[in-house]
């Protein structure tokens, strides 16, 4: 019989680490997340004393795993047999909560027995090392979190509820609705947005030299002086006109004298800070082509542990953090791997502060870095799948890099001159690659620009290859990808790991904004909720009340507010807000298609998908009528009667977008039928192939 029990959050964790408590007495269980949650009735919470309503959830679980209720039996029951409970949720406020409603499910008896512990990472020596030093559950923590999904309540059960009368429209909420915000202003950015043009003149020489223009002969005749700006796009001259180039150009010859040569200026390129959640998330976007969602799910796979070579391996620390702090114990290890692999003169002490939005409750944890330096992506190519590997590897390379020497170049001038039109060029050496060693190029803006200096000699003349007018436009700031979405969210303060996923799929989810080539393009809906609501809820939408919360939530979590207090100072206005809305804000009548409904005879109108938010064609008289076309897939009633019941057959698509036909009497009747494949072009042409050659 087990002498201890220990709760964790996910099962993925199990094996993990029963190897490292292989010689203790430990029955582990898995909450799989929380095991209580607020009621869904009415708000979930008394709303005059804000005592929350918890309930435990009915919703079936995944095929393979038990429900809330056998789950809380077996914790019962293997809680009555332990001498010691440790909870060990994750190391984050939503895991001090998960660890609260273990503890508030217990008898006395058994709540006697429990013990808090936390572990920034899953390894044999975090997991004894929390063992030994267990505390009690901090409520300070908990209640922090009670904050956050009351008030989370409050607004997103009010708004949505609103929203779905008044504008058809899915939902909103506190974190959806100000990063639909962020989409939003910079539409308006973009449509308010003016072009400028401008000519620049671009001298390449023999060798593939390229100058930069500093300074115009001050005596071209023809030559408008007024047309010309000075470092007003970059580091040359620009033209106002084509024309006023074009006569730079022609005062140009064919040779360039060098006329001077400046001195060599040294300059270092440092390495980035290591990973916190959102700079995780926007470099695999960026340069892996993920979606969030698959950033968090692959990185959470890393932490928990992944079978290699038989044995359940964490790979990386605790990916949910606002921290770029990396532990002593850690870089006591990766010293002198980076001594041994690369050389002395390749490591570089540094401490890392966290900065700006990062000073937080959330700054418990580490950054997020690899657990064993030694365990290098390539050992682990052919053991894990591409997708670990390829974020793993990143994970890997940053970790390095932070304690790596920067790179060292050494950056000279040299001065050119044609007929007295002066340009310049550059020529940037690398001296010292440093962190750069296992960077790609790309990482950096210092790459080298090696001309061949020690070629070149003051009076040398070189030879002209081609001088080009060319003709630039200023562009619109460019729409969010997630990964701009996440950064700029992180930067305004109103992120957090725990919302980042969610706050960059809402918009896309709810049918508000859509992905086209990987930037959100706002769709009228969206426009439309986040209009009505800048109206009624200005303070809601706008990134200094969800900057403001998260500051109102940490100072709960160190005991210089009171949970309960803040929200009743907030209830009041919101409330009023709200009544005035219900009232004034004006009701979005239905957008009519202009046809009727080939099934009953009523308007056929436009509407929005529950679960993908795509927009749709549907009938007025729905639900007694559920006729509906898609998108490049509109349904078609078949002069042909149902077989079963007599109504007319219909083409329908099912959730793969295969074709097939049923009746219009669903659901009554379910009378479906398959449409035989229509063979594939290249299948046509062999079957074409095949009775030519008979």
């Amino acid at each position: 019989m087990s002498r201890n029990l220990l709760i964790i959050e996910s099962p993925n964790k199990i094996e993990t680490i029963k190897r490292y408590l292989k010689n203790e007495d430990f029955k582990i269980i898995a909450t799989i997340g929380h095991i209580r949650d607020l009621s869904s009735r009415g708000m979930g919470f008394d709303e005059k004393t804000l005592e929350p309503r918890w309930i435990i959830p009915s919703k079936k679980p995944p095929k393979g795993q038990k429900n809330k209720q056998e789950i809380i039996a077996e914790i019962k029951e293997e809680a009555k047999k332990a001498e010691k409970i440790y909870l060990a949720s994750d190391p984050d406020r939503e895991g001090e909560a998960i660890a609260w409603h273990v503890y508030e499910i217990l008898p006395k008896a058994q709540q006697e027995k429990c013990y808090r512990i936390t572990f920034n990472e899953i390894t044999k020596d975090a997991v004894l090392e929390a063992l030994e030093h267990p505390r009690k559950i901090d409520m300070l923590w908990v209640q922090s979190q009670f904050a956050r999904r009351i008030l989370d309540r409050l607004v997103g059960f009010s708004l949505s509820s609103l929203v779905r009368k008044k504008l058809r429209a899915k939902s909103a909420g506190r974190v959806q609705t100000v990063a639909l915000k962020f989409l939003y202003d910079r539409e308006k950015e973009i449509k308010k947005f003016k072009s400028t043009k401008w000519w620049t003149l671009d001298v390449t020489l023999k060798g593939d030299v390229k100058l930069v223009l500093r300074n115009v002969n001050p005596n071209i005749k023809g030559l408008n002086y007024k047309k010309i700006n000075d470092d007003v796009h970059g580091t040359g001259i620009d033209f106002k006109d084509a024309e006023s180039a074009e006569i730079v150009k022609k005062n140009i010859k064919n040779e360039f004298k060098i006329y001077a040569i400046d001195d060599p200026k040294m300059y270092t390129s440092n390495p980035r800070d290591p990973y916190k959640t959102s700079t995780m998330q926007q470099d695999a976007i960026n340069k892996l082509g993920w979606q969030v969602s698959k950033a968090t799910s692959v990185a959470q796979h890393l932490y928990e542990g992944i079978k290699i070579n038989g044995e359940h391996t964490a790979l990386i620390s605790y990916p949910r953090t606002d921290s770029i702090r990396i532990s002593e114990n850690f870089v006591k290890k990766l010293k002198p791997y980076i001594i041994k692999r690369f050389g002395e003169k390749y490591y570089f002490e540094r401490t890392f502060i966290n900065k700006g939005n990062s000073q937080n409750t959330q700054d418990a944890h580490e950054a997020i870095r690899v657990i064993d330096p030694t365990v290098t992506p390539e050992s682990l190519r052919k053991l894990i799948t591409r997708d670990e590997y390829k974020l793993y590897k990143m994970i890997w390379v940053r970790t390095l890099a932070a304690f790596m020497a920067p790179s060292k170049f050494e950056n000279v001038i040299v001065r050119l001159e044609s007929n007295k039109n002066k340009f310049y060029t550059f020529n940037r050496r690398m001296v010292f690659d440093g962190f750069r060693i296992i960077y790609n190029p790309f990482e950096d803006a210092n790459t080298p620009h090696d001309i061949g200096l020690k070629k070149l000699k003051i009076n040398e003349s070189l030879k002209l290859d081609k001088a080009e007018v060319k003709e630039h436009e200023s562009t619109p700031p460019p729409r969010y990808n997630q990964a701009s979405l996440i950064k700029a969210l992180d930067e305004a303060g109103v992120g957090r790991p725990s919302t980042y996923k969610s706050m960059a799929n809402m918009a896309l989810e709810r049918g508000y904004a859509r992905l086209e080539n990987r930037a959100y393009v706002m769709q009228p809906i969206g426009d439309l909720v986040i209009k009505e609501l800048s109206e009624f809820f200005p303070y809601i939408v706008d990134k200094d009340f969800t900057k403001e919360m998260e500051g109102h939530l940490d100072d709960i979590a160190s005991k210089e507010e009171n949970w309960k207090e803040w929200i009743k100072e907030f209830q009041p206005k919101f409330k009023k807000d709200l009544k005035q809305a219900t009232s004034k804000m004006k009701t979005s009548e239905a957008e009519k298609v202009g046809r009727k409904c080939p099934k009953c005879g009523h308007d056929l109108i436009y509407r929005y998908a529950k679960k993908s938010g795509a927009k749709f064609i549907g009938c007025s008289n729905y639900p007694k009528c559920k006729y509906a076309e898609f998108p490049n897939s509109p349904q078609k009633i078949l002069d042909e009667k149902c077989p079963q019941c007599g109504k007319p057959l219909i083409e329908r698509y099912n959730r793969r977008g295969q074709k097939f036909i049923g009746c219009t009497g669903y659901p009554k009747c379910h009378y479906v039928r398959n449409i035989p494949k229509e063979p594939k072009p290249e299948e046509q042409q062999t079957e074409q192939t095949k009775q030519v050659k008979n």
